[in-house]
């Protein structure tokens, strides 16, 4: 039987192959690191009897903090991670669905990196199932990074309530900070999911011209 031009995987040199196996071991060894961290944290979050976790602070620099040739002028602290212990249900459990929805994004990344490396070593990278998967995976990021980042704010202000209900006179105000960076990787991977369509759509036109 004849084969196809579809059918015909792109050639590969043998380094090409094992960079590409690297790569995917690296991706899948970060996938199971970033499960082995999210299933840490949820446990403590949720278990145990103290929580670490980052809040925004608002207290001045003293200055006999600087001992060099320099003049502080003026100076705040706006970060400090802290360890609290004695935190309600409702706190423990905002903190931990922002490491749980943080968990599932670094997994779907794990899971497209190896899916791509896969795809690319058949020779077959444009293919149907590579461009659901990009695009579900960019759907994940952007939604996951919004939901994310609105419970670990909303858990940062729950600590932060807890700690001072007072929200003026306080050294952690009602204020919180989160990492937008997987909506933006996200709206990448969108991107990379309609080029890949469009490859998928010229492959098609053009199998079987020669």
């Amino acid at each position: 039987m004849t084969r196809t031009k579809q059918d015909r995987p792109v050639g590969l040199r043998m380094s090409e192959r094992l960079s590409l196996a690297l790569f995917a071991t690296l991706a899948a060894a970060y996938g199971v690191g970033a499960a082995s961290a999210a299933g840490i944290g949820l446990t403590s979050t949720m278990l145990g009897d103290e929580v670490t976790v980052s809040l925004s602070a608002s207290q001045e620099v003293p200055a006999s903090a600087v001992t060099g040739l320099a003049t502080l002028v003026e100076g705040t602290f706006d970060a400090a991670t802290v360890v609290v212990s004695g935190l309600d249900i409702g706190s423990r459990a905002l903190l931990a669905g922002g490491i749980l929805v943080i968990g599932l994004m670094n997994l779907a990344i794990a899971a497209t990196l190896v899916a791509l490396c896969l795809s690319l070593v058949r020779g077959r990278p444009f293919a149907r199932s590579m461009t659901r998967l990009l695009a579900t995976a960019s759907s994940i990021l952007m939604l996951g990074g919004l939901i994310g980042a609105g419970l670990t704010v909303a858990g940062q202000f729950a600590v932060a309530t807890q700690l001072d209900p007072d929200p003026v006179d306080t050294v952690f105000p009602l204020a919180g900070s989160a990492d937008l960076t997987p909506l933006i990787v996200g709206l990448g991977l969108a991107a990379v999911a309609a080029a890949f369509e469009l490859a998928e759509r010229l492959q098609r036109d053009t199998d079987g011209l020669v």
